[in-house]
This record gives C-alpha cells, structure tokens and sequence, in this order.
C-alpha cells in the first residue's frame, strides 16, 4: 500500500489551523504589555480579556469578560506586575477547570513559579514564560526575539502546541528553567536597569564629542526610565539571585578604584549637581502599568 505523505502532512497542517482558530485564549491584565501580547495572539485566536480596572481601555482585538469569562478559556495567560501575581492566581484559582492552562510572563521566575503551583488548583496545568522584549524592542518585528518557556506542570504535547506557535511568529524560544532564569536574569536584565537607573540619576551630560558607547550609555538610562517604577523594584527584590549581583557590582566598582588607589568609601559624600535631576523623558515617557520588557512582569 502506498502512502501518501504529502496528503497526510496537509490534513495534519489542517487540524492544527482549524483547531488554533477555533481556541479562545484569555488575558489577565491589559496594560501596556498585555494589549500588546493581546494583538500578538489575535493574530492566531479569539482573544478575550479581563482587567481589575473596569475604565482600563482595550485594544479592538481583544473582547472584554468578566472573571468567570476568562476563566472559562482553555488558556489563559497572566501580564500582571509580580507583586499582583499571587491576588490575580487567588482570583482565578476557584474558577476553573480541570485542564486549564495557566501561563504568567513574569520577569522573575523562581516565586511566580512557586506561587503559581501553590495557589492554582492541582488539575491547573502550568506553563512559565518571560517574553524577553516589549512593545518597544518588537517595533522592527519578532524575528528573533527570545521567548523563555518552562513546562512547570502540562504534558509535551500541550508544551509543543504553544513552542511551535511562538516559534511560528519568529520567536527565538529557550527551554530553561526557572531558577537558571533568575540566574542568569539578574545579570541580562536586573543588572542593566540597575545600572541604567544609575547612569539617569547621575545625569549624564550631553557632548558633540559623545563617542558611540557613550550614545549606547546614554540609550540604556533613557530606556530604563521608560519602564514603570513597578518593573525595576519588581525584578531587584524578587529575584533571588538579584541581591548578590548588586554587591557584586560594587565589589567590582570598588576593585576598580583600587586599581587609582582610591577607596569607594571616601568618595560616597555631596553629589554633583546633576544627580536626581529629572528629564521630560521621566515623567512624560514612563508606563504607567507595565514595562518595555516583561511589562512590570
């Protein structure tokens, strides 16, 4: 008998079309980062949403559900800050069903993974992922931007679904887990909002002689200010692994200013005047609920 391989693969492309444009897939939190993520999916889904903030205005590709409305998706994905993670679970967690997908785009790992498995029911299958850009680094398109996914509680199939559709968006996505993530976060994320809020606050000045990484140190602190307070308080006090970078960093600054024979302690006293000082950019380009990357996840 003679197959036909080529009939076969098109019914198998079929099954997955049909069966992705018939499933509604559910978001809590529509803030910066969660209408964006809406109109990521819409490309593929029915969306609908739900946000704690009854005027919160939605983007027209997501329809707006009460709780119980999203909680009847059979996937439902979490952009809330991570200090509103563990209410928004305690919200949902009676209301669904066996089988649900949960999946949180927190920026931090380690406790959202945890909070996730403590407070979500035992048949709620769970999934961590950090979306590793935002509205801003996605303007020029997702072809390769990272996605990092850890099936924390759902079988390979259900986890393969989800990879091949974010892979089939152009996204780069990274099998790791959660507590590697924080690891090496608190590094690729916590430690240049750290140091970008710094470089802001000290004020740098603007030259004609700016040489092109000076343009790029000058690019990260305008960036970082853009993100909401939430983000960068978020991602230093709830990763783990975020503590022993900052002293880390002064260590090194320390080590640094050994190598002029000066020692740091000396030289923490009065401020120049441009340290504190505020740009337009502060006020004016500052997210109110989420962030750039993570979106205050």
């Amino acid at each position: 008998m003679r197959i036909d391989w080529i009939s076969i693969l098109l019914l198998i492309s079929y099954g997955k079309a049909v069966h992705t444009s018939a499933m509604t897939v559910g978001i809590f939190g529509l803030g910066r980062f969660g209408s964006f993520w809406g109109n990521l999916l819409a490309r593929n889904f029915e969306v609908v949403g739900y946000d704690i903030d009854a005027e919160r205005i939605f983007p027209e590709s997501v329809r707006r559900v009460d709780l119980q409305g999203l909680c009847a998706c059979r996937t439902i994905f979490l952009c809330v800050t991570i200090r509103a993670l563990p209410d928004a679970l305690r919200s949902i967690a009676p209301l669904l069903e066996d089988g649900t997908l949960v999946a949180d785009t927190c920026s931090v790992k380690v406790l959202p993974a945890r909070w996730m498995r403590e407070i979500l029911p035992s048949g709620t299958l769970i999934l961590a992922t950090h979306p590793m850009f935002g509205p801003e680094s996605a303007k020029a398109g997702l072809d390769g931007l990272a996605l990092m996914m850890d099936p924390l509680r759902m079988e390979a199939e259900d986890f393969s679904f989800w990879e091949d559709e974010f892979r089939s968006w152009g996204l780069s996505t990274v099998r790791m887990d959660c507590d590697r993530h924080d690891r090496e976060a608190a590094y690729s994320q916590a430690l240049t909002h750290f140091v970008g809020r710094s470089l802001h606050r000290m004020g740098l000045p603007e030259t004609e002689i700016a040489t092109r990484w000076y343009r790029s140190l000058h690019a990260i602190a305008r960036q970082c200010v853009r993100d909401a307070p939430e983000l960068f308080e978020d991602m230093q006090r709830f990763n783990p692994y975020a503590a022993g970078m900052r002293g880390a960093l002064l260590a090194a600054f320390g080590s640094t200013l050994a190598e002029l024979g000066e020692d740091i302690s000396a030289l923490v006293g009065p401020t120049d005047a441009r340290v504190g000082e505020r740009s337009a950019l502060d006020e004016g380009a500052r997210s109110p609920v989420h962030s750039e990357e993570g979106a205050g996840r």
